[in-house]
């Protein structure tokens, strides 16, 4: 493991059942020596990422909220989806989330709230399970298949709990006709009650970046006209990856330093 990976390890051992831990435990839990540990602890003390509470136990650091305060105001894909997600929340009166990826980790980045609050449990910064849920459906529909078998290999239960399949063949013509008809709908697969209905968003290469999601109560869907609500999904995540593809071709200017980024154009999904 490299350096950046083993201090990304450390700091994934922490959560609301482990805000703090000893030296000794993250030593246990990683398989690392004593001496290796602690210099990965003073680094990430130095850096702002974990904070040293006593001798010998740590807690997350303050810079991880300056990094979170950072990113709300330059990542792309959620500048992309606040220029859309917040009138689309409004024409359905549906919460409206943003869902980005990471490799094969998959994360709702912005939540928009609609007429109600609803009480959703993976809101912003909670990572969502590969298979379950329909914004992750519509992301890992478009993953290469060698990428998708891998995936399915180490999150079977996963997909056959989202009823994808019990075996790969299944699961994968399931996620193919998802990814052809071009929008995914789930009905109770991250919280009972409620129907997540959501489409993809894209990279200026094509590359399957994200989804946007609108979730509402089970009950509501007996007077919504699905098909129209699917519509509106499929434009908002097609709207967002346009602009993503603008943001890339837009000269970058910050504090004196100019840069082009130059994407090539988005391959069809």
């Amino acid at each position: 493991m490299s350096s950046l990976g083993s201090s990304l390890a450390i700091l994934s051992l922490f959560g609301p059942d482990r805000p703090t831990l000893s030296a000794e435990a993250i030593t246990e839990s990683l398989g690392f020596t004593r001496p290796t540990t602690y210099r990965y602890l003073r680094e990430l003390v130095a850096s702002g990422l974990l904070v040293r509470l006593a001798p010998g136990t740590y807690a997350l650091g303050p810079r991880i909220i300056e990094l979170d305060w950072q990113i709300r105001r330059s990542d792309p894909l959620l500048r992309a989806g606040l220029s859309v997600i917040p009138d689309l929340s409004s024409a359905t009166g549906f919460e409206v989330n943003l869902v980005g990826r990471y490799g094969d980790h998959i994360v709702t980045t912005h939540q928009q709230h609609g007429l109600e609050r609803l009480p959703l449990s993976f809101g912003r910064g909670r990572p969502l399970p590969p298979f379950r849920g329909a914004g992750s459906k519509i992301i890992v529909a478009h993953f290469p298949r060698a990428r998708l078998r891998k995936l399915y290999d180490t999150h079977r239960a996963d997909a056959r709990d989202a009823k994808l399949g019990s075996h790969w063949e299944e699961v994968r013509l399931a996620l193919a006709a998802i990814r052809r008809q071009g929008f995914a709908v789930s009905h109770g697969e991250l919280d009972p009650g409620y129907v997540g209905v959501a489409a993809p968003v894209f990279a200026a290469d094509g590359d399957i970046l994200g989804s946007v999601i609108a979730a509402l109560p089970r009950e509501r869907l007996a007077v919504t006209d699905l098909e129209r609500l699917t519509g509106r999904i499929r434009a908002a995540g097609q709207a967002i990856s346009l602009r993503l593809a603008e943001f890339g071709d837009a000269p970058n200017h910050h504090e004196g330093v100019t840069s082009i980024a130059r994407s090539p154009a988005r391959k069809s999904a």
